[in-house]
Formats: structure tokens, sequence, C-alpha cells
């Protein structure tokens, strides 16, 4: 069993860049790619129920065009511009066509280019052509709802009008109003949204409430079943694509530039999400590739490229602020996370700028590769991932801060760093539940004087605990190379061991006597000892390539 083990964990690490393929190339079929108009277009289902033709003429509008026929096709004959909303869509089984014309709305008062109008709508499309917000750049409220170029939300009514089987698909979008988001289709089932382009054109600035996400593209946080695929987000403020429930996100290529604390390229806050094959380049204030926010179930996230640094940063938390490839920080379940590279870039003096106002300023650019932390009994497998930093500052390749869990699984991943490959506790908290790091390929860069394989970095003020079996140490990486700061005010008590005929046995155990020893005290084993802690299933049927994920425990 053991050599079957290690065949797998080696087999894993030699071909981690090369046995997937990972990354997004996001939309090639809109008014802003370089194919334009000769490229095909994406079916649009709604069509299947159409009987009619109308057709809507461009020109200045004073207020809002009202589609409110039903199985009805709305072919666009030229550009609009309007002083609020440009067009209403009112009826079920619509396609709003705008034929390879722009609309430019809210020239003067508060609207969306395309919105819904009434309840309970179904098979409503908008497809074709550009949709850009005019010169009143209007303002959202502190959901970046209202004046959005296309989604269910109506400024008029002051609310969304959930509308089943909308499909947002070959359109370029541009916005840049205070708090106001992209794409925004909220409250129903079945949304699909492809092959679009929304770019963000704010710049510097301040968020009415940073909690909330700005996403360049959503199906939250109400709707079911949503698919966003194949889209490209150009410097989304906070978020490039937040889901919902059951959404899955592939081969988009994200981009973000962010003006406040948690942005992300992909935030899934819901059950059920699927995050794969997307590229995210992550700039501006503290970053994030990947965030499964708290309480979600089942997600699953693999073969995305993640490329980040913090570049920007804002008055809430200074240069404090961590670039993080994949996070969950507040107990999240059943999560697997696997085959994903990411880079981070670090520095200890960075020239960056105030998100708030753009003047110039240096500041620290830390990174995290994986942050998570989650609940007694909850599980998380992040595996089979390679994580890399460059430059000379903060780099925490693995932080399971806050986390409280004995089935953290941390398997068969590839982590270069020149900082630190493991850390135990950190401004968030510290490390539970005894977490596994089993079969991974610890790689120390550089030659940095206060590097640490395994460390503590809040000076040994919560508990830290972990379990470490048949890990690869190279480059200068050791199992000894560790600094966990035993104080008296957090426990250490870590395991270090192997997998021998199927069952993990621990040869020594580094601690601090419950707390009371100011010094770092070893425990051998003789002969070796087993826990009672969650292991993964003899099968290891989580080393299986993705699609129809198993975990077994014993």
């Amino acid at each position: 069993m053991k050599k079957k083990l290690l065949f797998l964990l080696c087999a894993l690490l030699l071909n981690s860049s090369l046995a997937f393929a990972v990354g997004g190339d996001g939309a090639t079929c809109n008014p802003a790619t370089a194919n334009w108009p000769n490229c095909e277009l994406a079916a649009v289902p709604a069509r299947e129920h159409v009987i009619n033709t109308v057709h809507i003429p461009g020109g200045h509008y004073s207020s809002p065009y009202i589609a409110d026929q039903a199985r009805t096709e709305y072919i666009l004959q030229g550009d609009i511009t309007a002083d609020s909303t440009a067009i209403t869509v009112s009826a079920s089984y619509v396609v709003i066509n705008l034929n390879g014309h722009t609309i430019t709305y809210n020239e003067t008062s508060p609207g969306e280019g395309v919105n819904v109008g009434a309840w309970n709508r179904q098979h409503i499309a908008v497809v074709n052509g550009s949709i850009i917000q005019g010169a009143a750049m209007s303002e959202g409220t502190s959901y970046g709802l209202g004046n959005n170029p296309v989604g269910n939300y109506n400024s008029d009514l002051n609310g969304y009008r959930p509308a089943n089987y909308m499909h947002i698909v070959n359109l370029y979008v541009k916005y840049n109003g205070r708090d106001v988001a992209g794409i925004a289709c909220a409250g129903d089932t079945g949304v699909l949204i492809e092959q679009n382009t929304a770019e963000d054109t704010f710049g510097f600035g301040t968020l009415k409430n940073r909690q909330h996400g700005f996403p360049a593209i959503s199906s939250g946080p109400w709707s079911n079943d949503a698919v966003i695929r194949n889209n490209t987000v150009i410097n989304a403020r906070q978020s490039g694509i937040n889901t919902a429930q059951g959404t899955q996100v592939y081969g988009n290529h994200i981009s973000v530039n962010s003006i406040d604390t948690n942005s992300s390229g992909v935030t899934g806050g819901e059950n059920n999400v699927s995050v794969y094959n997307n590229t995210i380049i992550g700039r501006g204030v503290h970053p994030i590739g990947i965030y499964i926010g708290s309480g979600a179930h089942n997600g699953e996230v693999y073969n995305n490229y993640i490329d980040l640094q913090v570049t920007r940063i804002g008055t809430e938390y200074g240069d404090s602020m961590f670039a993080s490839g994949f996070r969950t920080t507040w107990g999240a379940n059943n999560l697997h996370v696997y085959n994903n590279e990411i880079y981070i870039n670090t520095a200890a003096e960075y020239s960056g700028h105030w998100a708030h106002t753009g003047e110039p300023v240096t500041h620290q650019s830390r990174g995290k590769g994986l942050f998570i932390g989650i609940n007694p009994e909850q599980t998380a497998l992040l595996y089979n991932n390679y994580i890399e930093f460059a430059g000379d500052g903060v780099a925490y390749g693995v932080s399971p801060a806050h986390q409280e869990s004995d089935k953290l699984f941390i398997v068969a991943n590839t982590i270069k760093t020149h900082d630190c490959h493991v850390v135990l506790e950190d401004s968030y908290s510290g490390t539970l539940g005894f977490p596994l790091f089993m079969g991974n390929h610890f790689i120390r860069t550089g030659n940095n004087p206060n590097y640490y394989t395994i460390g503590g970095k809040l000076g040994g003020y919560f508990d830290q605990t972990a379990r470490f079996v048949d890990n690869i140490y190279s480059g200068g990486a050791s199992a000894e190379s560790i600094n966990l700061h035993p104080s008296g005010r957090g426990i250490v008590s870590v395991y270090f061991g192997t997998v021998l005929n199927g069952e993990y046995r621990y040869n020594y155990r580094l601690h601090d006597n419950n707390g009371t020893s100011s010094t770092l005290l070893r425990e051998d084993f003789n002969p070796p000892r087993t826990l009672n802690y969650a292991v993964p299933g003899e099968a290891l049927e989580f080393l299986k390539p993705p699609t129809g994920l198993k975990v077994i425990f014993q």
C-alpha cells in the first residue's frame, strides 16, 4: 500500500504542470473581439419559441422602449442613445437582438441598458451587440445594482423582476458609475451568460459596502443552476464573477484591479458551485483568485490558472493585505480544490497606489497560496495544485488559519516559496483539528534568512496543530526547519509520520507540553503511534482525475 501511495503521489508531483489543461481564453465572439463581426454567434434557445419579428428603430429614446409581445424577436435597426433605460422587456419568450448595434443608456437620468419590467417572465435573451453606460454615470445601490448594462434589476421599479432562463450572449458591455456592477442577473433559474466581454472603467475610488462584491458578472445571490462560461472580464473594480446555487463557471478570462478588500476573480457563496478552466489575473487591493464563502457546501475548483499581486492599498488594512490563490476561512464543507496553477508576486517594498485616490505609495505586497479554514466535521481536499511565489515579500504556501477539522487534507501539492511553506497561525487565528499534510513537495527558493518550512506568524498566540505524512522536501526545505513559538498562550502539537501497510503511523511529535513549555519538545514513538483522526480512505479515490470525485474516510 505504501509503495502504491508513493507512486501515485510522485506521479502527480512530477506531472503537476503537464497532466491537465488549465485556464480559460474567455470570449471569442462579441463586438470587443478581434474577429467581430465574422465570428460564429452562440445558439439562442429562446428562438425556439419565437413566431414573430419586430424591428426596433435606432435613434434617441427619452423613455424606455417596451418589448411586451411574447414569442417575439426584437431586432435593433440602428444605434440607440437613451436618457435612462433603453429597452424594458415585460413578456416571456423574447429575444432582444442588438443586431451588431450599440445602446448607450443612462445619458441624463438613472436606468439600465436592457432590463426586465414584469414578474414571473421566462426565456428572455439579450444578444449580439454593445451596451455602454452613458454620460450621467448614475450610481448603483450598495449591492452594485441599478444602472447596469443588462440584467433583471429595474431602477424605475426599484428592484429585481426575476426571469427564469435568461440568456445574455455575444455582448460587449461597459460601465463606470460608482457602485455599478456589470451583467446583473439574480433570482432566476437557468441563467446562461456566455461569450460576453464586460469592461469596468471606474479606476480609483470607494465602495458603499465592500462586503457586497460589485461583480462584473453575477448570477447571485438567489438564482439556481446558472452557467457562466467563456466570458472576458476587464479590470473589475472588486469581483469578476459572483455565483449562486448550482452555478458552473468555466472558460472565462477574468482580470480584477480592485479598489477595496475581499476582491476575487470568482466568488462562490452558495452550494454546489463548480469553478474550472478559468484564467484569473488579480491586481489591486487584496486580490483573491477564487473564494468559496462561509456556509457553502459541495464546491469543486479545478484546472484554473491564477496570477495575483497586491498593487494597491486601502485605508481598512493598509499594506497588511495578502493576495490569496484560493480562500475559504469561515467554514465551508465538502470542498475539492485540485489541478490549479497559482502564481503570486510579492515585494517587501512595492511602488503602488492608494486605491481610493490613485496617489503613489510604497507598500508591502504579500501572498498566500491556499488560505483555508473549515469548521469541525467539515471536509476539504486540496490536492495536486501547483503554487509558486516570486519576489522578496511575505509568501505563505498554505495557511490553514481558523480551521478546526481533522478532515482538512492538503495532499500532493507542489509549493515553491522563499518565505514559509506552511503557516499554522496568523492574524486570522490558529490551526486546530490536526489537518493532514501528505505527499506534498515543498521546495525552497532563494536564500531568505528568515525562511522556515513550517512556522507560526503570530508568536504562538493561537493553537498550532497538524499532521505531516510522507512529504518531500528540497532546495533547503526540511521537516526540521520549524519555528512555532511555544509561548504558553496557544498549544503546539505537530505529528510527523508515514503510511505503512495502509496505516498512518507517526514516529514523533513536536509539542510544548500543553502550553507549559517555552521551548519546543520532541516526543519519539517506538513503536510508531496511530492517531484517531480522519484520514483519506485506503482506496485514495481523491487522486482520480476530475469528474465524479468521491472520497472515502477511515
